[in-house]
């Protein structure tokens, strides 16, 4: 059975219909075109003569041939007639340009496609350095002169327009069309020059108005009615002529001093008759949606003219219909792209058909200042906005587009304002149908993508999709995708030599915003497997070659474009790299010595050897070529090198010296030093070390050489052992005694009575304080009633923390000096011996002014990160590597002081502040009060 759901007007059904809200003619302004043009409205601003998008077929092009004197001749037309073939269109020379470039033409204007292939193929020539369009520049669009082109503020680029003028230098529409499912249309002399034939795909001869079923007629024969004719109590309307106002819209002529501009004023219209009386039936619109899109339809010819772009200003209550859907996926699998309006009810669009449909771009309803119109459905189901105005309050605020005067049937021509969101759909269309006029490869999805991601957004409105149609941004960016790509020079920028690397340079290209790029390095023309990176390091295999890269950009519908750099030179040897050997062994007779050549690159690296005697009289004496070298009596009283030479191909060779051994001693001058002893006591006071007396071996410590006897030891110790002049080391013989003294004493038991009036044994570090005053490290303060306060959160100043170290350390015996080492510190005042302690020891150096002198600061509370400082070279410098990823998120390892503090929480001095989960923080440069300056003391490891 056929399906008789039938569209009419009242959208309260869940029948169809035409979706206008209101409509108002323009009684002040005469139905025929006047003479005198309107003014251009303020907001269409010509575009900047900057503009560079190729708008207008082109049958010239310029090529520039690369400079190739005393290489090879070029034969200009063998290039010419390679990309005649790749186009199928002859290509002649015209003329040499004034700077050398060749114009040829081609016998037919080629469109932007064929342009693409014919400018890839003549820049993928050896021969050609680049190749481009010779375009052809035109004065950019202004207003047309249309009679009421400045009542259309959708057209202009205002708050609430399109801004179609600044798409109009790209294209006007010109090879679009659109086919308009409506009402039909009318005979109107600013319309007909762009109407083909179209269809009347009504098949109810009343709803047709017409006498029979459907014909090749789509003209509106009015769609007027009586009150209850259409259903009981729904008024009678006036013909609404509404498929004719939706047809201007989209292809009014432009320019012609009359009436009103299209959006797209060079598209054609393909009509199609769906809408009659009381509606129009679902069947029948489903048909013409397939009908359009080329779709055969039963006993109706085929559509000459398949169009790219349907509007469907039609809608209704109710869900997507199977028919309806199946029709929209069929014009979609045609490359049609499908525009429908959202509906009027201010409702979500997604209760209205066909705006709930897949495969349709759904088109809400704008005002004049870029807000959602009243009227207009909105949802997750619209796709974008356009203008569909709001006359509520000025009629002037509508859509003015052609129209008709008639109340029933049509009588004279005319001009109409009208608003609704079947005005706003028909604005869209036209974007679209000078989209594919730009780009015709682009699919339904295309479209849609583009118009979204251009879109301006809707102030306030979240249900209004991406925005505002932006034509203008529209279909430039289209124009951008259509360009042919034209080809820069590439270079490459290295060295010519094994193991280095050379780097791709593409140059300057044009039309390539969006292009992908690959690399293939050649040598000697051919492509080298697997290197298509932008970078390539030269191997063995390129010694000698000449290297090239060849880059290529790739870009959705135009062809690809490759261009070649000019060869390198040829590649020359490689250049090793080594270190300088080290000779391991002590020079005593009887003893091997071997090389540690290090590490050569790149691996493998063949080495060969050559030991050399140097003695006193002599150049020297090669005596080995072997990796090892025992010493014989011969070898006493001179010293001994080793040459390694590194040979590898194609590199160059290279060769590294070591230093030479101590002069070579008689087997019985090689010792083994006596040991050094540690004696760690319970205090660090009583901790010493002791170094022997020897007659061969001389004992350093920080690199300086100390005397034997008894020393006082504090942190981390070492001590190494060199043989005096005339002596050796035995081979594997200790030289070298390492011992970490611990600054803590025996177990501590906190007493009962807290030592000082204002700490109480409960409290936070209150054993670590009472220790401070056990060791005798703080005495705190007596006040005046003769009780002792250590003023735990009070910070403690740098002079006090002088004294705390000095006390930790042992009160060593020290006798300060006469003059003191800080010019902020007299001699007189407290804690001066303990302040130039901490300055000879080495754990504080103060700072230097700009004077060149030293100060102290002595009364500054001491910050943390200096604090850890002060401790880490209290403990000597103990051997550590701080990791470069620090254990406090608020530290950086290029701060000062960063190895120190990090040291503190590896150590367990110093724990810092969790503040969150796994999250501790030190804070380095806030002042350590006396209370944790106690715990840092007593964590001291």
């Amino acid at each position: 059975m056929r399906n008789q759901r039938k569209a009419v007007v009242s959208s309260r059904l869940i029948l169809l219909s035409v979706v206008a809200v209101v409509g108002a003619a323009l009684p002040a302004l005469p139905a025929a075109a006047v003479d005198t043009p309107a003014p251009p409205l303020p907001s269409a601003v010509p575009l900047p003569v900057t503009s560079t998008i190729p708008a207008t077929p082109t049958d010239q092009f310029i090529v520039k041939f690369k400079d190739r004197a005393g290489i090879q001749s070029v034969d200009p037309q063998k290039s010419f007639n390679e990309a005649a073939d790749s186009v199928g269109v002859p290509v002649k020379s015209l003329r040499t340009t004034s700077t050398g470039e060749e114009v040829v033409k081609t016998d037919r204007k080629l469109a932007a496609q064929e342009a693409s292939a014919l400018v890839a193929t003549l820049a993928a020539d050896p021969a050609v350095e680049y190749a481009e369009p010779d375009a052809i520049m035109q004065t950019l669009a202004t207003a047309p002169n249309d009679t009421y082109y400045n009542l259309q503020w959708g057209l202009g680029a205002g708050t609430g327009g399109i801004n179609a003028l600044g798409a109009w230098d790209v294209s006007r529409g010109e090879g679009s069309t659109v086919a308009v499912i409506d009402t039909g249309i009318l005979d109107h002399s600013d319309l007909n020059a762009n109407v083909l034939p179209g269809y009347d795909m009504i098949s109810n001869a009343t709803t047709a108005r017409d006498g029979d079923g459907r014909d090749p007629n789509p003209r509106d024969e009015g769609d007027a009615t009586s009150d209850n004719q259409c259903a009981a109590g729904r008024a009678g309307a006036r013909s609404s002529w509404h498929g004719t106002h939706v047809a201007g819209i989209i292809a009014a002529v432009a320019g012609n001093n009359k009436g009103v501009a299209g959006v797209a004023p060079k598209a054609k219209i393909v009509p199609i008759r769906a809408i009659g009386t009381c509606g129009g039936y679902t069947s029948d619109i489903a048909d013409g949606i397939r009908w359009a899109a080329g779709g055969a339809v039963p006993s109706v010819p085929a559509n000459a003219n398949p169009a790219r772009v349907i509007n469907l200003s039609v809608g209704g209550r109710g869900t997507c219909s199977a028919t309806y859907q199946n029709a929209l996926d069929f014009a979609r699998s045609q490359g049609s792209a499908v525009v429908v309006a959202a509906g009027n009810e201010n409702v979500d669009a997604s209760l209205v058909s066909p705006a709930n449909c897949n495969n349709v771009i759904t088109v809400g309803a704008s005002t004049r200042t870029a807000e959602r119109a009243y009227y207009s459905n909105f949802g997750a189901n619209v796709d974008v906005m356009a203008p569909g105005g709001d006359m509520t309050k000025d009629a002037l605020n509508g859509i003015v587009s052609t129209l008709n005067q008639g109340a029933d049937t049509a009588t004279i021509e005319d001009y109409y304002l009208k608003s609704g969101t079947s005005m706003a759909a028909p604005h869209v269309a036209a974007v679209a149908a000078m989209m594919l006029a730009t780009l015709p490869a682009l699919t339904p999805a295309d479209v849609e993508q583009r118009l979204k991601a251009n879109a301006r957004p809707v102030a306030g409105c979240t249900g209004c999709g991406s925005g505002l149609v932006d034509a203008n941004a529209t279909v430039k960016q289209v124009a951008a995708d259509a360009a042919p790509i034209v080809a820069g020079t590439p270079t490459i920028a290295g060295e010519a030599a094994v193991g280095k690397t050379l780097t791709a340079d593409r140059g300057t290209w044009s039309n390539v915003d969006s292009a992908e790029w690959t690399y293939q390095w050649n040598r000697w023309g051919a492509p080298i497997a697997g290197a298509t990176d932008p970078t390539y390091t030269l191997v063995a295999d390129d010694h000698q070659a000449a290297i090239t890269v060849t880059v290529t950009a790739t870009k959705s519908y135009v062809p690809a474009v490759s261009a070649t750099s000019e060869p390198t030179a040829q590649v020359t040897p490689g250049t090793l790299s080594g270190v300088v050997p080290l000779i391991v062994g002590n020079a005593y007779v009887g003893s091997t010595l071997t090389v540690d050549a290090g590490t050569w690159e790149p691996a493998p690296v063949e080495l060969r050897y050559n030991w050399t005697r140097h003695k006193a009289g002599t150049t020297g004496d090669n005596v080995s070529s072997l990796p090892e070298y025992t010493l014989t009596g011969e070898d006493v009283g001179s010293t001994l090198t080793v040459e390694v030479t590194g040979v590898k191909t194609p590199y160059w060779l290279l060769q590294m010296t070591s230093k030479p051994t101590s002069t070579v001693v008689a087997a019985d001058k090689a010792v083994t030093p006596a040991p050094v002893i540690f004696n760690e006591e319970p205090y660090m006071a009583n901790d010493s070390y002791t170094i022997p007396e020897s007659e061969s071996v001389n004992y350093l410590v920080d690199g300086k050489t100390v005397v034997a006897g008894t020393r006082t030891a504090r942190g981390q110790v070492k001590v190494t052992a060199q043989p005096k002049e005339g002596w050796a080391l035995l081979n594997g013989a200790t030289s070298e005694w390492k011992a970490y003294f611990s600054s803590k004493g025996p177990d501590f038991t906190a007493p009962a009575v807290s030592p000082f009036k204002d700490v109480l044994t409960t409290q936070q570090f209150y054993k670590e304080m009472s220790w401070l005053a056990d060791r005798k490290i703080s005495t705190g303060w007596v006040e005046a009633d003769q009780s002792v306060t250590y003023r735990p959160v009070t910070p403690i100043n740098r002079d006090a923390m002088a004294a705390f170290l000095y006390r930790m350390a042992g009160s060593p015996d020290y006798t300060p000096p006469a003059q003191s080492p800080f010019k902020d510190v007299l001699t007189t005042q407290q804690f001066y011996k303990e302040m130039s302690w901490l300055a000879d020891s080495g754990i504080s150096s103060g700072w230097t002014e700009s004077d060149g002198s030293r100060t102290y600061r002595p009364l500054n509370p001491i910050n943390r990160d200096a604090m850890a400082a002060f401790l880490y070279r209290l403990a000597n410098k103990p051997d550590y590597e701080a990791p470069t990823t620090p254990p406090f998120s608020d530290l950086d390892p290029n701060q000062q002081f960063y190895k120190e503090m990090v040291w503190m929480k590896v150590t367990g001095i110093s724990t810092g502040w969790q503040i969150g989960e796994g999250n501790f923080v030190y804070k380095a440069l806030e002042p350590i009060n006396r209370d944790a300056m106690a715990a840092f003391l007593y964590r001291m490891p």
